[in-house]
């Protein structure tokens, strides 16, 4: 008589080869991350012959990226000025601040704090880019600073009037309602965008406005960004020649490391890592900090990067345009004074003076 049994095992008795297909797709990935990493090397490949035939070059590749991003940076640019109201705040010694809610898109509004120093304009623009969990008024020192160590008022106290935007990256605790910008990148991304395309579509319309008032000098713009603002900072110089000159603090870095859902896009390890990206500032000025004891980005995975992107200035003979600092905090801004020296010399014009800097508009996107 035979009996009617069923094999069985316990739960765990099969784990080693769910190790071994893990592994294997581990492996996968690194093979594939060096291809790519050659398929990039051979997709970026500007002219480095002269800073003229440079900008020529890349051209081509900001409209790349502005794909790869996608809409609404896609979209035809729209003329005219976008419309704004403007709520005065207060005067402080250092001057007029007022709150602004600048058109972006039909219906769609960015809110953000505007300082402008005392004395006669017209004056020079800097956009302050808080980080994640920040806010424009965290970034300007309302109630303390944080890591963002007086960001906005150190460039206010220069004479540079100043625009502190409003991202989707508050912290809900504190400064509003709760919100999952990862869920906000995934449907933007199913109908051909993303969360980032959406915020520097926000960046450049604010320049729009912020160019066309007079009490701005619309050649000597520039912008400054902390963590996450750093991101938008690098990007969003790359996208909009009109950025004279930036500072991306506590972002560059091995993006295939750190690949955060709202960092990564389709296709993106063979076209543009922050190298790359950064390429596309070259060859305004560009300043990249990054913090040796940053507890949330190994400092020694950005230098890689860094050196890459140096060459290129360096290629180009413009070195003196380039400026990597690992300054000794964690993750924030330089308590010293170099990149904001940097940042403001830049923008009294004599370094953009060159002949070949011949910026007057942005980047038609088609």
């Amino acid at each position: 008589m035979t009996t009617n049994s069923q094999y069985s095992e316990s739960p765990g008795a099969a784990n080693k080869y769910r190790v071994r297909m893990l592994g294997e797709v581990h492996a996968l990935v690194r093979r594939e991350q060096r291809k790519a990493d050659r398929r990039r090397s051979r997709f970026f490949a500007p002219d480095l012959m002269s800073v003229a035939g440079y900008e020529s070059s890349v051209c081509e590749y900001r409209q790349e990226l502005v794909q790869m991003l996608g809409w609404p940076l896609t979209e035809a640019v729209r003329d005219g000025i976008p419309s704004a109201s403007i709520k005065a705040v207060g005067e402080d010694t250092l001057g007029r601040i007022a709150r602004v809610w600048v058109e972006t898109l039909p219906g769609v509004h960015t809110y953000g704090l505007f300082f402008r120093p005392r004395g006669k304009g017209p004056f020079p623009l800097v956009v302050s880019q808080h980080g994640g969990l920040g806010t424009p008024e965290l970034c300007s020192g309302f109630f303390g600073s944080g890591n963002y160590n007086d960001m906005t008022r150190r460039v206010l106290r220069r004479g540079v009037a100043v625009f502190a935007p409003q991202l989707l990256l508050w912290g809900p605790d504190t400064f509003g309602p709760k919100h999952d910008k990862d869920a906000i990148d995934r449907r933007l991304k199913q109908i051909g965008g993303s969360l980032a395309a959406l915020e520097l579509h926000r960046i450049s319309r604010a320049l729009d406005h912020f160019a066309g008032q007079k009490d701005i000098d619309p050649a000597r713009i520039g912008m400054i960004g902390l963590s996450y603002g750093g991101f938008y900072t690098l990007f969003a110089a790359a996208l909009d020649p009109r950025i004279r000159v930036a500072i991306s603090s506590c972002f560059f870095n091995d993006r295939k490391t750190y690949d955060f859902p709202d960092w990564s896009w389709f296709g993106s390890a063979n076209r543009f890592l922050d190298a790359e990206v950064g390429a596309l500032v070259c060859p305004r000025p560009l300043y990249i900090e990054v913090g040796k004891k940053d507890e949330l980005f190994d400092v020694r995975r950005a230098r890689p990067e860094a050196r890459r992107l140096a060459a290129i200035y360096r290629k180009l003979g413009v070195s003196e345009r380039f400026r990597y600092k690992e300054h000794d905090g964690g993750h924030e801004l330089d308590r010293a004074d170099d990149g904001v020296d940097f940042l403001c010399q830049h923008l009294q014009g004599k370094s953009l003076a060159h002949k070949h800097l011949h910026f007057t508009s942005r980047s038609r996107r088609k």
